[in-house]
């Protein structure tokens, strides 16, 4: 375990009622180097002539390996970490330089292709010797992140039922729709919601989604479809190349707010994140091509048009399958039930 993660969970409490209380503490324990390479002659010889079978996949998979893993985070470094914090949450930066807006790592993290000491080392350097604060400020929001990876790690490490089990304790329980023709459509990329449409089909495509967005379909089908989170984190595990049980459980968790989220009962408005994070339609037209040609902003405003506008702008594209302030007033109350406020 000791090895996935830069601070032993037994050297922090098991439970903090904050990240930033978490990352004081973690922040004020020194991190281990990176163990050095083996010599060759360290290395047991081993030969097999068997050759592997390759796996059947509808996607396109990074390269794996160490090298690979090398080779991103390199390019990272050298074009991307310096800009992180102004980056990170631009889609359409994610879609014109994919690596630089963010790292891509999280394949070779999860698959332990690169280690987190290695990783956090670098970084750090790269921090130490910045040549701007602007350029610091950047790189140590990089560094930041990687301690909500730690937490989840340490969440894991102290409730090994977080994969199953609400980690929040809520007075009564959570009345979830569980509704199947809603959370198919929301599988598919379907539901009238072009930034959730997007997420979910870059999923399908790439087995991969940017965080920004993985955050509003995660929102959208606990909070505007109150499907229990367990499902949408069990369609993550099967179609994540990055998937992870720590971060999957533990990021789903605070977005259904059963988690640790110090929000009480957040609820991702996907019109106005969109209208923030895509308001030119860049990121959701390379994933959603029927709306290609239509209005950046009439695209942002979606589920608020007519039906027969909407016809006339994109008969193919779906039709909005909850309305978005019904949807959001009923999460609202659904969740206010369950922590005892109605």
């Amino acid at each position: 375990m000791t090895d996935l993660v830069l601070v032993d969970p037994e050297g922090l409490e098991p439970r903090y009622p904050s990240h930033s209380q978490f990352y004081t503490d973690w922040q004020a324990i020194e991190k281990p180097t990176p163990a050095a390479a083996p010599s060759s002659d360290a290395l047991a010889a081993v030969t097999d002539d068997a050759e592997l079978q390759e796996a059947v996949v509808d996607i396109n998979l990074p390269e794996a390996g160490y090298r690979a893993a090398r080779s991103r985070y390199d390019e990272f470094l050298a074009d991307g970490i310096g800009t992180y914090n102004d980056t990170r949450d631009d889609m359409a930066a994610a879609v014109d330089r994919p690596v630089g807006a963010v790292s891509r790592l999280s394949p070779y993290l999860a698959a332990g292709m690169i280690g987190i000491r290695e990783v956090w080392a670098d970084a750090t350097h790269q921090y130490e010797t910045a040549s701007s604060d602007a350029a610091r400020q950047n790189i140590d929001k990089f560094r930041y992140e990687l301690s909500w990876r730690e937490q989840h790690y340490h969440l894991l490490y102290n409730n090994p039922e977080l994969p199953t089990e609400n980690y929040k304790t809520v007075p009564n329980p959570i009345a979830w729709r569980n509704d199947p023709t809603e959370f198919e459509a929301w599988q598919r990329g379907e539901t009238g919601y072009p930034l959730v449409d997007a997420g979910m089909r870059q999923l399908d495509r790439e087995g991969n989604i940017h965080n920004r967005p993985r955050q509003n379909v995660a929102s959208f089908l606990t909070k505007h479809l109150l499907v229990d989170w367990r499902k949408g984190a069990a369609y993550f595990a099967d179609k994540l190349v990055d998937h992870d049980p720590a971060n999957n459980s533990a990021n789903w968790q605070w977005i259904a707010s059963t988690g640790t989220d110090t929000v009480d009962v957040r609820i991702f408005d996907p019109v106005a994140q969109m209208a923030k994070y895509d308001d030119n339609a860049v990121y959701v037209t390379e994933y959603v091509p029927e709306l290609r040609g239509v209005e950046p902003e009439k695209i942002v405003d979606w589920p608020n048009l007519s039906a027969g506008k909407r016809e006339e702008l994109a008969p193919e594209y779906s039709e909005p399958i909850v309305d978005r302030d019904r949807a959001y007033e009923r999460a609202q109350r659904v969740f206010e039930e369950a922590l005892g406020r109605r």
